[in-house]
């Protein structure tokens, strides 16, 4: 019986995960975090140790790695000092991975985005490329994984612009879910503005689905783990790997090289901490599939040597260039931390012949800019709001930034529930300076050089940026807001990348002058080493990735599996 190692229990592990053991394979998923749910491999509902508590999941670390057990490194383009060491665009860590805390948007990439550089022509500075493969090759995955996991939609609401870019064969398996009352509000905003929104497809169950209970509209969704697991997502496709009998699940343990013999990988070294201090071993297997999530999936490969005709690895990461907006509405209550997380989007920015765009990225010297899809609403956690406010009081009484005037601003609420955020998720160009790299001066608690990330937004980002924000802010406004502004997410960070959208580093193509992986990811120069993450995206999109993501991983993972 063949055996395989998979790195990684998230998105694009457990489908790796699942597919491999369903073909007959052995499979052992080293998974770097706990396992905070219980049932995985039985039947009925998956429980978990998710709770409504603001404290376990932003203050604990409950999800997400301790950044002073795994820190990273950040510098911008251009410096060679490291400026920042501690999380760095940090994805959850533990079984599930980032699917734990996304808050479950499955919008598909569009169809220009397979073909960029044929369909829009090269960027200066940049390395647009296209991809080994089109939409239309994609998307019976993209059917398979919104029936796997469950995404709830309405395929009549979408608007006539997605429907040529991303079309789709038949109905969502679920209709959405309630819709938030401040996203409904912005979205009106966003209407008056000559915008689409629609109720957005969300991989949240709104009924019964996948032996897990509909969403309870709790309101902790986004950046938590899910109290009742109602959007399980990738601990579907990982219940189903279990259930075969022939995947061992091995949390708490990281991986820490793959090991090479010549042309091919003979298993991998492995370290996890115990009472008594780190344990380290190895396990041999006939394959290894690297899905760690894109930076650490590049740093594995860095700390074992992969070999790398192109030059290319760790090259072209793209982390997804965001604008905040942010509404304030005085005279009403917005409400916008209940329910599931923004329920309306809209993915008119997403097109490079918005109104206006293509004007304005020739008179910046640029062929064209895009933006990103749009999500309407949102806003803060009340420990984030007082935050915020105590930040405030610090100006005016810097050894007393509590008290009185803290309590009334906590009451009134104006930066949590009168407050209504919009967010565009800004299509990231790859470069080949924006990197992942080790960082041999910081190690981590097992005392293992962690990721120097290299990034900052390009020219295309900022001009995107320029153009948008105005967009953002005139549509909060005529949302009815009192007052309004939008700035680049990097702004709010000092440059420091928080998005959470992690892509490139192991590049597709079907040469290995120019690309890192074949066009089924598979590692050129070594012969079964597979990567299942996002760290393969040619480009970045201009939407959420994970759905992308799952598809393209479904794709590769039945490709090596040898089914059709």
């Amino acid at each position: 019986m063949s055996k395989a190692i998979v790195i990684g229990s998230g998105a694009g592990g457990s489908i790796a995960a699942r597919e491999l053991a369903q073909a007959g394979w052995d499979v052992i998923v080293f998974e770097k975090g706990p396992n905070r749910f219980t049932n995985l491999a039985g039947t009925g509902p998956i429980g978990t140790d998710f709770s409504n508590d603001d404290l376990k999941t932003n203050v604990r670390y409950f999800a997400g790695p301790d950044p002073l057990v795994y820190p990273r490194t950040w510098r911008p383009v251009g410096t060679a000092a490291v400026q920042y060491t501690g999380a760095v665009d940090e994805l959850p860590q533990l079984v599930g991975g980032g699917t734990v805390h996304w808050d479950a948007k499955v919008p598909r990439f569009w169809d220009i985005d397979f073909q960029q550089r044929t369909a829009l022509g090269p960027v200066p500075g940049a390395d647009v490329a296209d991809w080994p493969f089109s939409y239309a090759d994609l998307a019976p995955y993209y059917d398979e994984v919104e029936r796997l996991i469950g995404a709830a939609g309405d395929a009549a609401a979408i608007p006539d612009i997605v429907r040529e870019h991303a079309p789709r064969s038949g109905p969502f398996p679920m209709p959405p879910g309630p819709q938030q009352r401040s996203s409904v509000a912005v979205a009106a905003g966003a209407t008056a503005h000559g915008l689409h929104p629609y109720p957005f497809p969300m991989a949240i169950n709104s009924q019964p689905y996948n032996e897990q209970p509909a969403c309870n509209e709790c309101g902790f969704c986004s950046n938590y783990g899910c109290p009742i697991v109602a959007r399980p997502a990738a601990l579907i496709p990982l219940r189903q790997a279990m259930r075969t009998g022939r995947v061992s699940l091995v949390p708490s343990t990281m991986v820490t090289s793959v090991v090479l013999g010549g042309s091919r990988a003979t298993g991998v070294r492995w370290v996890r901490m115990t009472s008594s201090g780190p344990v380290i071993g190895t396990e041999n297997s006939d394959l290894v599939v690297m899905a760690a999530s894109a930076i650490e999936t590049v740093r594995l490969a860095l700390l074992s040597a992969f070999p790398d005709p192109s030059g290319k690895l760790g090259r072209r990461l793209m982390l997804h260039s965001f604008l905040d907006g942010t509404a304030i509405f005085l005279d009403e209550r917005m409400h916008a931390y209940r329910g599931r997380t923004v329920t309306q989007c809209a993915e008119d920015a997403v097109s490079p012949d918005f109104p206006g765009a293509r004007a304005f990225a020739r008179a910046s010297g640029l062929p064209y800019i895009r933006g990103g899809i749009m999500e309407l609403g949102g806003s803060q956690d009340p420990i984030s709001e007082a935050q915020s406010y105590k930040t405030l009081l610090a100006f005016l009484r810097s050894a007393r930034p509590f008290g009185t005037e803290f309590k009334q601003l906590m009451r009134s609420s104006i930066l949590r529930d009168r407050l209504a955020g919009c967010q565009m998720i800004g299509h990231d160009l790859p470069y080949l300076d924006h990197t992942v790299t080790l960082d041999g001066a910081v190690h981590d608690v097992f005392g293992v050089p962690v990721a120097r990330i290299t990034w900052s937004a390009g020219q295309h980002e900022q001009v995107a940026q320029q153009f948008y924000m105005p967009v953002l802010k005139s549509m909060m406004t005529k949302a009815g807001a009192g007052a309004a502004l939008a700035v680049p997410s990097a702004d709010n960070s000092g440059g420091l990348p928080t998005g959470n959208h992690i892509m490139g580093g192991m590049m597709m193509g079907a040469d290995p002058r120019t690309s890192v992986t074949d066009p089924y990811g598979r590692v050129h120069g070594l012969d079964n080493v597979y990567v299942a993450d996002g760290s393969v995206f040619v480009t970045s999109g201009a939407h959420n990735p994970t759905n992308t993501l799952m598809a393209v991983a479904l794709r590769n993972m039945r490709h090596l599996a040898g089914v059709s």
